[in-house]
């Protein structure tokens, strides 16, 4: 028991820790998501090429969400229009690229982690794009589609009825800022769970889960401070997403299991990796067969794994050749310290700021706003992830 209260006692600090992080990031997600609608989105991604791909990186950075919101957003664009090969940059830059991530694991390991994600997440883009190139089964993607409309149909999905008017006029309206309000809302309600649940296995972990294990997971030397080898960086970068499919989390609830992962001794290669592989959980996987079919599933699946294995040993050696790989691991303390210090001040101004986007929420009338049709549907893809 008193492991437990351990655990648990963990958990709640690295939660506290990164509280008005996670705040602040699902705030301006929900800012940025109500500015620009996903039907603008599709429109300028119908095309294959590398403009294209871009752009379809930048919607899906600024429309940022959990793996799960991000799946039902890849299958709106893809459905409304986008090429394959955008979709998929779409989805790689909605859960690999998101603000909120980005925030947190600053907060929890430092700043080369932040940078090392956002490279990543372009990498994966590039090898991806680079991938469908090479090897992509011409009638897959028709296949795809016809599925993912006889999905929608079923589901008794609707239109999608974004807000009217230039961003200015929506950033001057009471209306615009209570259509932000239930966005945030339902972001959180989407993601409580996956956050609460990612931080708690992060807890466990800490606390309960031996040094020899991840030693014999990730072939370290046992030496948390020494270099590792390429077969070393190679292996972590195989095995990490291969955790993560067991871990059933998503990007959020990952970033705390990550942190612990670097604590333990894991390399920054192997870490990389596993933050890129929140879209190959058991329940994504399982989602996208849902979506679009299992042959497209698993094409996804086993392009997105080429990706982010070879896009995390990138990171790690264009890391080591500036010299910028971590060579702090935090220890578990220093990652859930209760105290009135800058974390604690944080925390109070972004929970008052969450206070008011609840009560605009719950008292800004216009219920209509609230579940659009995609929101449904990321509702359901969280519900056949449980």
């Amino acid at each position: 028991m008193e492991q437990i209260g351990e655990a648990l006692y963990t958990a709640g600090g690295m939660f506290w820790k990164a509280l008005w992080a996670l705040i602040f990031g699902y705030a301006i997600s929900a800012g940025i998501q109500v500015l620009v609608t996903r039907e603008q989105m599709a429109k300028l991604l119908g095309e294959r090429g590398a403009r294209e791909a871009g752009l379809a990186g930048f919607f899906g950075f600024i429309s940022s969400s959990c793996s799960f919101a991000a799946l039902a957003a890849s299958r709106s664009v893809f459905v409304k229009g986008a090429h394959p090969t955008n979709a998929l940059a779409f989805l790689i830059a909605s859960t690999n690229l998101v603000i909120e991530l980005g925030i947190v694991l600053w907060v929890l390991v430092g700043w080369r982690f932040t940078l090392g994600n956002i490279l990543l997440g372009l990498l994966m883009m590039l090898y991806a794009y680079g991938l469908i190139s090479l090897w992509f089964p011409g009638h897959l993607a028709e296949e795809a589609k016809g599925h993912a409309e006889r999905a929608q149909q079923e589901e008794g999905m609707e239109a999608e009825k974004g807000m009217k008017g230039t961003w200015r006029e929506k950033l001057a309206s009471r209306k615009g800022w209570v259509r932000i309000a239930h966005t945030f809302f339902m972001e959180w309600k989407m993601v409580w769970k996956e956050i609460l649940f990612g931080f708690t296995v992060a807890g466990f972990v800490a606390v309960l889960v031996p040094q020899p294990f991840w030693n014999a997971v990730f072939l370290l030397s046992g030496d948390a401070q020494a270099t590792p080898s390429l077969f070393q960086v190679v292996e972590n970068a195989l095995v990490a997403p291969i955790v993560a499919f067991f871990t059933f989390i998503g990007s959020m609830g990952n970033v705390p299991l990550a942190a612990m992962l670097w604590a333990k001794g894991a390399s920054f290669g192997g870490v990389m990796a596993f933050l890129g592989a929140d879209l190959l959980a058991a329940t994504v996987i399982y989602i996208h067969a849902k979506y679009y079919g299992w042959k497209y599933a698993l094409y996804v699946s086993a392009v997105l794994y080429a990706c982010m294995v070879a896009a995390g040993i990138t990171v790690h050696y264009l890391f080591a050749l500036v010299g910028q790989i971590p060579d702090q691991r935090p220890a578990v303390e220093e990652m859930v310290r209760f105290a009135i210090d800058h974390t604690f001040f944080l925390n109070m101004v972004f929970l008052s700021i969450a206070a008011v986007l609840l009560w605009l929420h719950f008292r800004g009338g216009g219920g209509e706003t609230r579940e659009p049709a995609e929101r449904r549907a990321e509702d359901g893809a969280a519900s056949a992830a449980e």
